[in-house]
């Protein structure tokens, strides 16, 4: 008969398990200085692996697209002017450079923002005064490997980018708090212009700032010791004397903090005045990085604004710069003029959809205002799809970990609910604030609330292990339970939202201008065709609907023959409905395609039977396609999404097959 294990050996057994994995972990979260940054620098390396691995391998997103066309063109024709409908103009002045050391592909134009939010876990190290050591290591965890940092660090958008920036110099004046160290200073100014020429709403992360700082005020100022003391308030029903005396003891009190406060300052140096004059002068000094560091990246290039318009202008030696203006100490005041009217005129257009969201039109205040509420009630429910789906654990982490900081069951400190405002506040204001609910608004959500959330996972850990002192089997196995379930979470979320897309549907990552990934094989033997190809034509793009039955939004190319050569912007091929058929102008920037158009269904049956050119691209709107001619001239057709909602946007590549077609899968 087999051995049986009686339950009172199986407890002895399984604690003894418990108890070695307390034992390693209270290893590994010495309070040891080093030992934690081995373990933040460690995780950090992780986050970084799982951003770079297979990076290129998604089609690109239409914004992805549209700011790679872009760098692209700076690249190659070294005219550069900021345009807020691009966003901030960082991404665009580091991938053309990198364009110009390595092609020009999916990988390399998201590499920068791979790179940076893979560094954003060593942000962890700014709070180590205000954080234990397992606290700081998970809050590390959380930003390498939250599904929402993950995706969108492999994505080519800003979002990513002035979330790293602005946490990090946030980060750096909260050291500089703790040090009194002057280099701070400089260190936050630099990370502000970076963030600021990331993307607009860094401003938006200031007046999270200030807003976050009132309610800590607020809560140090009424309810200085939580909830706790808020029921004893309420219980021992106080006089007005009593309230006003509690009252006048707590003033009394951050009174004596900021006198504290100001005679360390005194303490470090000479004199009050010697400290005063020191660090107004650091701050100046800091302002000018700033001011430095942002007219880097905000000047124009080239021939500025006439060199991205069509047909674009060269660069004359009286066009004012930023090379020429900081070589030029004569040039540089107008240098600065023309670079400061510039980004208060496109800060100006930035601010004016938001604004004018609730504003009065044609159709009455009652229209515009339900029209208002509508748009927000989707920005809504996008963004807490994605927060819900793929960043459920740390959301419920942060409300556990400021929950403990209120009640006072931790330390109280005031970087808990600092943080915590954040990122609540994030989730309501965001949607007001955007023309587009889009799921990468949750990257502005998950990286302050990775703050509470690690002290709140780090309290249900050390939980467990008060449980295994007691032997508490019990409040063991929950700790432990609560730390696998999430993990494996975490793992399945990474695993079915990150790194896998064909679902574009149901993957509330996913934004719907996103093309089916069963594109890349296409775009494979658009670059294989183009390469071998010459000078010939390797792309026909045609829409024939006219009239009423012309679809503007939605048609890729222009209706009217007459402007095949007009555009504004300097966006090939002009002969397109540009935007409308984005990503795929990156696609032929990056692999030199030579494409045309056409519109005129007899005229294409023609072209495919006489020139054969090798790829036709179509569209599943368009009735006007002469599809049996196509299939009879020797063309075979593969259908793609090109839009998660609009089936509109769907799109057919014919491909000869004298070119010997790849087959699918």
């Amino acid at each position: 008969m087999p051995h049986v294990l009686e339950p009172d050996m199986a407890e002895p057994s399984l604690l003894s398990a418990l108890h070695d994995i307390r034992d390693r972990s209270r290893s590994w979260f010495a309070d040891d200085p080093r030992a934690t940054v081995k373990l933040v620098v460690a995780v950090t390396l992780l986050g970084l692996v799982l951003r770079v691995a297979a990076l290129g391998s998604r089609v690109a997103h239409f914004d992805e697209g549209r700011v790679a066309y872009w760098a692209l063109h700076l690249r190659d024709s070294g005219s550069f002017a900021y345009r807020y409908i691009i966003h901030g103009p960082f991404i665009q002045h580091v991938d053309a450079w990198v364009f110009t050391v390595a092609a020009p592909t999916d990988f390399t134009m998201r590499l920068p923002v791979a790179i940076v939010g893979g560094l954003l876990p060593l942000t962890a190290l700014l709070f180590r005064e205000h954080l234990r050591s397992d606290e700081t290591v998970f809050m590390a965890a959380f930003l390498a490997l939250n599904p929402v940092l993950l995706y969108f660090s492999r994505f080519m958008r800003s979002d990513v980018l002035v979330a790293a920036f602005m946490f990090a110099a946030f980060g750096l004046l909260v050291r500089f708090v703790d040090t009194r160290k002057a280099r701070y200073l400089y260190g936050v100014a630099a990370f502000m212009a970076l963030g600021f020429a990331s993307k607009e709403n860094a401003i938006v992360y200031v007046l999270t700032w200030l807003g976050a700082t009132g309610l800590l005020l607020a809560k140090v100022l009424v309810l200085p010791n939580g909830y706790r003391d808020a029921v004893g308030f309420l219980r021992g029903v106080p006089t007005v004397g009593a309230i006003w005396g509690r009252m006048a003891g707590r003033v009394r009190a951050d009174i004596a903090l900021v006198v504290n406060t100001v005679r360390s300052f005194r303490d470090r140096h000479d004199s009050a005045g010697s400290v005063l004059a020191a660090y107004a002068s650091h701050i100046i000094l800091a302002a000018l990085v700033f001011g430095f560091v942002s007219l880097f990246f905000y000047a124009p290039r080239g021939a500025g604004v006439a060199g991205i318009e069509y047909p674009p202008a060269p660069a004359a030696s009286g066009d004012v710069n930023f090379w020429s203006g900081v070589t030029n100490p004569s040039l540089f005041p107008e240098l600065v003029q023309v670079t400061w009217e510039r980004v208060v005129d496109q800060y100006s257009e930035w601010f004016s959809p938001a604004s004018e969201k609730a504003t009065t039109t044609e159709t009455g205040l009652v229209d515009s205002i339900e029209t208002f509420y509508e748009s927000v009630d989707g920005h809504y429910e996008v963004l807490l799809k994605a927060l819900g789906y793929t960043a459920a654990p740390l959301l419920l982490f942060s409300v556990f970990g400021y929950a403990l900081d209120r009640l006072g069951t931790v330390e109280p400190r005031h970087l808990v609910p600092f943080a915590a405002y954040g990122g609540y506040v994030s989730i309501l204001g965001y949607p007001i604030g955007t023309d587009i609910g889009a799921p990468w608004l949750a990257v502005h959500v998950v990286v302050p609330l990775s703050i509470p959330a690690a002290v709140g996972l780090a309290a249900v850990i050390r939980w467990g292990n008060e449980s295994l002192s007691t032997d508490d089997v019990t409040g063991a196995a929950i700790a432990a339970a609560i730390v696998l379930l999430v993990t494996a979470l975490v793992v399945n979320t990474t695993a079915t939202r990150v790194y896998t897309n064909e679902h574009l549907e149901g993957n509330p990552l996913v934004q719907y201008a996103q093309p089916q990934e069963s594109l890349r094989d296409d775009l494979a033997e658009m670059d294989r065709i183009a390469t071998s190809n010459g000078n010939g034509t390797d792309v026909v793009m045609y829409h024939g609907e006219r009239g009423d039955a012309y679809d503007g939004d939605d048609a890729y190319v222009k209706e009217d023959r007459g402007q095949w050569n007009d555009s504004w912007w300097n966006t090939r091929p002009t002969c397109l409905q540009w935007h409308n058929s984005l990503p795929l102008p990156w696609y032929y920037a990056a692999e030199d395609v030579n494409v045309s158009c056409e519109n005129r269904p007899d005229t294409l049956a023609e072209q495919t039977q006489e020139d054969q050119p090798p790829i036709v691209i179509t569209q599943q709107i368009d009735s006007t396609v002469p599809a049996e001619r196509l299939e009879a001239a020797g063309y075979e057709p593969r259908t793609h999404r090109m839009r998660t909602k609009y089936g509109s946007n769907d799109m057919t590549v014919w491909v000869h097959e004298s070119y010997g077609r790849e087959p699918n899968g």
